[in-house]
């Protein structure tokens, strides 16, 4: 699942699940102050935010306040709050959560650069076996294909020559140029959907191209800079192998 998928799907559960955990209170709700469930609530927040990312971890805090309300403070079923310590619970779930989400996201940040690295790992070590040149470079790409938002990858050499392509390509060759430079520094780039050239080169010596496809959504920085260094470790395998520079 790529990383926008997943936070997306977590900042719809969470607060689904949110709803949920308040609608599943209420026959306790006589029983006990509000202020005793927003410690399930929290945890709710805090879980999402694991999960999801700060996103997700923010939408779930939302929607524990409104569920705490709603379903446990008097006047029931209404997003109104009559007593004075139901209020204090409302306003201290809101913003511990609204903590938990700022620190959700920065580690966040720290979740998807461990999934690029991950990531980054596998290629390698796909790339290190010792097997014919296609099918390793045909394995690297499926790792790419499965983890990035890509949509096709395809490997040529300087002859032409298709390497490996996994996904969605075109019989066409692309005509848009994608310099390292530009793929791993701008950040409103996104990846073309009719394909961009990567150029594959080792010290200034071009040795292939490798050409992606977008899959639809803009691409974040994080991944193009993993799929900048899987263009460095492909460059590296074709400068070593004769077959592929036609040596």
């Amino acid at each position: 699942m790529h990383d926008k998928t997943e936070t997306l799907f977590y900042a719809a559960v969470g607060p689904m699940a949110a709803l949920l955990l308040g609608a599943g209170f209420t026959p306790l709700r006589g029983l006990t102050p509000a202020s005793n469930f927003t410690f399930a609530f929290l945890v709710l927040t805090i879980v999402a935010g694991e999960l999801g990312g700060g996103w997700a971890a923010v939408t779930t805090a939302l929607a524990s306040a409104l569920s705490l309300d709603f379903f446990l403070t008097r006047p029931y079923l209404k997003l109104a709050i009559q007593d004075k310590d139901d209020l204090i619970a409302f306003a201290g779930l809101t913003v511990c959560g609204l903590v938990a989400a700022a620190f959700a996201a920065r580690r966040g940040e720290g979740i998807r650069a461990r999934r690029q690295l991950r990531l980054l790992r596998s290629v390698l070590g796909r790339l290190d076996q010792a097997t014919p040149l296609e099918s390793r470079v045909a394995a690297a790409l499926d790792e790419c294909l499965e983890r990035l938002p890509v949509a096709g990858l395809r490997v040529r050499d300087m002859q032409d020559r298709v390497i490996a392509r996994v996904g969605r390509t075109s019989s066409a060759r692309s005509t848009v140029r994608l310099d390292l430079d530009l793929l791993q520094a701008e950040p409103a780039l996104s990846l073309p959907l009719d394909g961009a050239l990567i150029p594959l080169a080792m010290e200034n010596y071009q040795v292939g191209w490798l050409e992606v496809w977008g899959a639809g959504a803009r691409s974040g920085l994080d991944p193009r800079q993993t799929l900048a260094a899987v263009a460095h470790a492909l460059a590296a395998v074709l400068a070593a192998s004769p077959r592929a520079v036609g040596v």
